[in-house]
């Protein structure tokens, strides 16, 4: 007769699997683990950053990751150590999931009324003291199961309450199915735990209760962050309803789902600018660049494939802003006539998309405006926004002096080709170079451009292509692409760097570009829009030098305040070269560069372009040289308005026109990093409470109000060595972000704090 299974110490004995004690509760535990690890993945992609909420679900996902990670620890073997570790770590999960669940359903977030933050402060306060009462007790005092198992539950209790009714009153308000799943997760939970309740011997001395318990919250985790992002995008999707739309730089960008009346009124407008320019092509692109892959932007591309004229900004802004149906009608008709517009006239419009899921809806609604106002449109589906703006232009010009190519995704890449031959004149690259395209547009149509150029056993250019998967859109710009690179000050989670090689980034839509490597001792080394500006001035100037043309032809670069204080010092000390600083924005860079006959502009992002004026270009042609080395000069100053993309920020026409320079110079990255040092910089956001009232001047470079305020900036600059600093508002939330430069990183940030708390105490005046 077999005896019965007993508890020694309260504990069920287990047969060990490959030496794991407890094995399908470490498995269990495992899918727990990789149900946060994918949640949080969907927490970053699906949540914009400026999302108050986010950082609580971020840090929700990272104790789950620990909390789960400690649990397979204990499970594979049980010592005081794991068995500790693993107690303290579901506590802090579950005092965690209280600490958070007021925040979000009472909105403890919200600056306003100003009683929420006393209320979050002393609730999260209250919530660190209780974890570390607990832990004590636990420690110093007695290892009570009991009451370990009593808090939790307890704990677990208050949450689930709060949830249920949190569900039932958010479904009433909203209708939505969605809204209901914070109580039926809750009744899941509750069934799974009486399994911990309703205890029992382990079947075939493995799998016992608690393991079931822990194989009962995986469904939930899942379940819980799909929620999570549901009800973020609601929540952001109501503010923006709340807000007006503003056509910007960007144009119109948001998440995507919000989208479809604006790209049809969006489409409305390019037709009345098509009319209005006498049937000259318009551009609309659908792409949000280096956005979250759930938003989703549209924006309008000029004759000249230019951006949108200034002051047409406002007429994009008045249609989208049209709350109903005969409103919108009426902007419509107002535009038409105060423009003068004959309705008989043609109208033509050229479109096309990114990799986003939600452009093909898009597109249909963009469509059926064009038919409504009997529009004619060419659909050349998925393009770079550079490709956009390079057939907009090509099309226009078509059969004029200006002809800019032809106006194809071939004739694009032909052009391309041709003019990196006749710039490298038997020049030889050195080594390949690897190019991360953020998993979007970028990705297939580099390897396409690649098929028009020399391969490396001819001589051509080795260009290796990573991240340009778009067959899973939720990959778009994930922990890769030219913005993460960036702002992050990393290679892409998915690279492998080898010392010294040449790698490259690219955004969502390919119109922006870094460079980067790992330099000897293993040290990150961001090239980013600043030092293509440098190097791209510094290769041009030799050149119009070599070329004779010295006296005739005026090289400038144009930055923005962002611009690194070292960048501008080598330009006008080193290179000898002139600097123009302009308000934060492309159009602004544009405008000033085409007042240079050969104008120069990158962001320190990476978006950036060199116009050459008509003039120069007359010059170049007509231009007699006067000895072989001119010749040689001249040749490949004619070959580059060709390779650049002159009307807007290209990342494949700027890739191949770096390599070009590289070439030439027989430099590697380390060689180019040794222009110039950067100076340490810091940038801060702080929270105001009207950022309407920060108005600044001289290119966004110093403040005019609040009275008082630049003068206290200038005087906490003047203590610092290479001191630089600025503030400035944002456009989209009421926040300033500060700039700070000095000679060192300690007092960069000490600059950067000190400032940012004169703009701190100034905007949280009444």
């Amino acid at each position: 007769m077999l005896s019965p299974v007993v508890q020694y110490h309260g504990k069920w004995p287990f047969h060990r699997l490959l030496g794991v004690q407890e094995p399908f509760s470490v498995i269990f535990s495992l899918l727990n683990l990789l149900a946060h690890r994918n949640g949080l993945v969907k927490i970053r992609n699906a949540i914009p950053k400026s999302y108050p909420l986010r950082k609580y679900y971020v840090a929700f996902g990272y104790i789950g990751l620990v909390s789960w990670s400690l649990s397979m620890v204990f499970h594979t073997r049980d010592f005081d150590l794991t068995e500790r570790l693993d107690y303290f770590a579901a506590g802090a999960g579950v005092l965690y999931g209280l600490y958070y669940s007021p925040i979000r359903i009472f909105r403890l977030d919200k600056r306003e009324p100003r009683v929420k933050q006393s209320v979050l402060r002393f609730w999260t306060i209250l919530c660190a003291f209780l974890y570390i009462a607990h832990v004590s007790y636990l420690t110093l005092w007695r290892w009570d199961y009991t009451y370990n198992m009593a808090a939790n539950v307890a704990v677990g209790v208050i949450q689930n309450l709060l949830w249920s009714v949190f569900s039932v009153q958010r479904y009433q308000k909203l209708k939505k199915p969605w809204a209901a799943w914070p109580g039926l997760i809750v009744a899941w939970i509750v069934l799974a735990m009486s399994l911990e309740l309703l205890d029992f011997p382990p079947i075939k001395g493995m799998l016992d209760a608690h393991s079931l318990w822990h194989l009962g919250t995986v469904g939930p985790t899942v379940w819980w962050y799909n929620f999570l992002v549901k009800d973020a995008q609601q929540d952001i999707a109501g503010e923006r309803l709340k807000a007006s739309f503003q056509y910007g730089t960007a144009g119109f960008r948001m998440p995507a789902d919000l989208l479809d009346s604006v790209v049809f009124r969006v489409g409305l407008l390019a037709a009345l600018r098509s009319r209005k320019l006498n049937s000259q092509r318009i551009g609309v692109m659908i792409t949000a660049s280096h956005n979250p892959p759930g938003d989703n932007g549209v924006k309008l591309v000029d004759p000249m494939g230019e951006m949108l004229e200034g002051s047409w900004e406002t007429y994009a802004t008045q249609l989208a802003n049209a709350p109903s149906e005969q409103e919108l009608l009426d902007v419509y008709n107002k535009l038409t006539g105060d423009f003068q517009i004959q309705q008989d006239t043609k109208a033509y419009v050229v479109f096309a998309r990114d990799t986003r899921a939600s452009g093909p809806r898009l597109v249909s609604a963009l469509v059926a405006a064009l038919e409504a106002t009997d529009t004619e449109f060419t659909d050349y589906g998925l393009l770079t926004t550079p490709q956009l703006h390079y057939i907009i232009r090509c099309l226009n010009t078509k059969g004029t002096p200006y002809e800019f190519g032809e106006p194809t995704e071939q004739g694009y890449y032909e052009k391309l080709a041709a003019s990196l031959g006749a710039a490298m004149k038997g020049r030889k690259y050195s080594d390949s170079v690897t190019v991360d395209c953020a998993n979007g547009v970028g990705g297939p149509k580099l390897r396409e451009l690649i098929k028009y150029l020399p391969s490396p056993s001819e001589g051509g250019l080795d260009i290796k292509v990573v991240n340009d998967d778009i067959l899973a859109p939720d990959r778009l710009n994930h922990q890769c692409g030219a913005d993460y690179v960036k702002t992050n000050q990393r290679a892409p989670t998915s690279s492998q760097v080898a010392p010294l090689a040449r790698y490259a980034s690219l955004d969502g839509d390919a119109d922006r570009i870094v460079y980067y490597f790992v330099d000897a001792d293993g040290v990150f080394r961001l090239l980013d829009g600043d030092r293509i500006a440098t190097l791209a001035a510094s290769f041009i100037g030799d050149l119009v030098r070599s070329a004779g043309l010295g006296e005739k032809i005026k090289v400038g670069i144009v930055q923005t305040a962002y611009a690194n204080g070292a960048s501008t010092a080598y330009v006008t000390q080193d290179l000898k070269l002139p600097v123009v600083c302009t308000p934060t924005g492309v159009k602004h860079l544009h405008h000033a560069a085409t007042k240079f006959d050969i104008g120069v502009y990158f962001e320190a992002n990476g978006h950036g372009t060199i116009v050459f004026s008509d003039l120069t270009l007359k010059r170049l042609a007509k231009y007699e040289p006067q000895s072989p080395a001119q010749s040689s000069a001249l040749e490949t100053l004619r070959a580059l308005p060709a390779l650049i993309n002159q009307a807007v920020g290209d990342a494949l026409s700027d890739l191949l026109l770096v390599e070009v320079i590289l070439a030439h110079k027989g430099w590697g990255p380390s060689e180019w990093d040794l222009t110039y040092t950067d100076l340490p910089n810091r940038l801060v956001r702080v929270e105001v409470t009207d950022r309407n009232i920060f108005k600044a001047y001289d290119a966004e470079r110093k403040l005019e109000s609040p009275p008082g305020v630049q003068g206290q900036i200038d005087k906490l600059v003047g203590k610092f060595k290479n001191g630089r600093s600025f503030a400035r508002a944002s456009g989209t939330e009421d926040a300033v972000r500060v700039y700070a430069e000095a000679a060192t990183r300690s007092e960069t940030d000490d600059l950067a704090q000190k400032v940012a708390a004169v703009v701190k105490e100034a905007g949280a005046q009444p």
